[in-house]
């Protein structure tokens, strides 16, 4: 589903995740967390993502109930 997603807009999965926060509303700003020049240039390319109903549609499953979220990541071993 996000490899298909990712070769229709062209671009690499972790542009795609980014592009796909970048689409909400609420994102005026969306963190990379890049280590590397590699890995920087591969994330700056979600800005050029034209993303759009279709990516919204095919992804739309993969969404996590906030709550959900957070009580699993509290469960994790590392917090």
């Amino acid at each position: 589903m996000l490899e298909a997603q990712a070769a229709r807009l062209g671009a690499s999965l972790d542009a795609l995740a980014l592009a796909a926060a970048l689409a909400q509303p609420w994102a005026g700003i969306v963190l990379s967390g890049a280590s590397t020049v590699e890995q920087l240039l591969s994330n700056l390319r979600a800005t050029d993502l034209r993303w759009d109903d279709e990516a919204t549609g095919a992804l739309a499953p993969l969404a996590e109930a906030p709550a959900a979220y957070w009580a699993a990541r509290k469960a994790l071993a590392w917090n």
